[in-house]
């Protein structure tokens, strides 16, 4: 596992979380490929023979994992590994087939999908379900972020200037969110996507090649290179986001050329925004850019296909009061107004006044937080909190409009104004210059 506050000097093994105990997976289902050979190993470190075309499955009994192959018991204990036994080629759908791995966990965009991977695998209890960690080395791993994040006709600027910024997060390893499991990552939007060597392509492994071992720094460290999908025209501060200490080089910056001019920024009034998210600037992740016919190609596979740069969702009275008392707990007989109380620069909602009905006594409710606020309005997950709100002028409202900018934070790498630039013909590192200002490149390792 990787170290904090270290900057390796030779490619490291990293682990990722593929199948966690929150999808309360009981039985893991994984198929052995043609090449290479495999081996199966258990706590004690006892090997077993595998073969190409073994369906191996693992269940979950009494805190323990009972390992079937080809439907016979091979045995009972509370770790398995299965392990190649040479080196395995890089290519698409190399690897071990892991059955129904969740992609998307928590969001509106949610599904299950058989998962290919490479390097070792291993399976444990934990929390009551099993968990299924992948080892292996970074730049394999890297290979395969950036076509899960991405698609896999995107250009090489956009494949090289992904990768850098996955290895920057990874690298800088702040948030160390799952470390207590005893992994670096999970395989998700929590953290980046992997999905193995599913959608690898010739371009994602040469843009891990071409850029090995490269990461953004600023000021002797590696930047902690945060990204979404599409920041909606202006790039968001961390600060805003996670409430943290600001970093200079993630600023409240135009997602276009430097001479780019709105008579709408800074986004510093509720007028401001609603012009702004009203209209269809000719920023890098707009329409002006890349058309929203052209967009689902670029985009990767479990990403719907829709208006990133701008969207709508309307709510009845009767559908908008059920969604607050599902996901605020309100107890509201009615939804009187929802009032922008703060917003980040760009136009990110951090701060709300829910107003509603509770036995004829009108009460209120302040939500904080993009994070939360993007949870509160979906059923799942909204896709930014960058959006206004109209409602009709009844003192109970029939309807409430949101009419929103983005999808994701905002802040840091925009993935679809990075397809822009590349579009556009800017160089892997001014993409890179753009969403991160003030950074370098170094390689810290060959």
């Amino acid at each position: 596992m990787l170290n904090p506050d270290i900057i390796p000097s030779v490619e490291p093994i990293i682990r990722v979380g593929v199948v966690l105990p929150e999808d309360n997976f009981k039985i893991l289902s994984l198929t052995v490929p043609e090449k290479p050979d495999y081996f199966l190993m258990n706590a004690s470190d006892e090997k077993f023979s595998l073969h190409a075309g073994d369906q191996i499955e693992v269940s979950y009994h009494n805190k323990v994992c009972a390992l079937s192959i080809n439907g016979k018991l091979t045995g009972i204990d509370n770790r398995w590994k299965v392990i190649p036994d040479d080196d395995i080629q890089m290519e698409n759908k190399a690897g071990l087939k892991i059955q129904e791995v969740v992609s998307g966990r928590g969001f509106h965009w949610q599904k299950n999908i058989a998962v290919y991977v490479s390097g070792i695998v291993e399976i444990s209890p934990l929390e009551d379900s099993l968990i299924l960690v992948n080892e292996l080395p970074i730049e394999e791993y890297l290979m395969c972020v950036a076509t899960s994040e991405m698609g896999r006709e995107c250009p090489r600027e956009l494949i090289e200037s992904q990768t850098i910024t996955a290895r920057s997060w990874m690298l800088a390893n702040v948030e160390q969110k799952h470390v207590h499991q005893g992994f670096d990552v999970c395989n998700d939007d929590c953290c980046q996507r992997y999905q193995g060597t599913t959608h690898l392509s010739n371009q994602s492994i040469e843009g891990a090649m071409n850029t090995r071992g490269q990461v953004l720094m600023y000021k002797g460290d590696i930047c902690d290179a945060r990204y979404s999908k599409s920041c909606g025209g202006v790039m968001e501060t961390f600060e805003n986001i996670w409430e943290e200490t600001p970093l200079d080089y993630m600023r409240p910056l135009p997602d276009a050329p430097q001479d780019f001019e709105n008579p709408n920024l800074p986004l510093d009034s509720e007028s401001k925004v609603r012009q702004w998210i009203s209209s269809v600037p000719n920023t890098f992740c707009s329409p002006h850019a890349i058309s929203e016919k052209e967009l689902k190609k670029y985009l990767g596979s479990v990403d719907e296909e829709g208006s990133y740069f701008r969207w709508e969702f309307y709510f009845t009275q009767e559908k908008i009061t059920r969604l607050m008392n599902k996901k605020l707990k309100l107890d509201a007989d009615n939804i009187l107004d929802i009032i922008p109380v703060k917003r980040g620069y760009s136009g990110r909602l951090t701060e709300i006044k829910i107003l509603y009905l509770q036995k004829g006594n009108k009460k209120e409710f302040i939500l904080k937080d993009q994070y939360f606020i993007r949870q509160a309005f979906h059923e799942s997950f909204l896709y930014s909190s960058a959006f206004v709100i109209d409602k009709d002028d009844r003192k109970i409202p029939e309807y409430f409009e949101l009419r929103g900018a983005g999808w994701g934070h905002g802040a840091g790498y925009c993935q679809i104004g990075a397809v822009g630039m590349a579009l556009k013909g800017y160089a892997t590192d001014e993409i890179l210059y753009h969403y991160f200002p003030g950074s370098e490149l170094k390689q810290i390792y060959k």
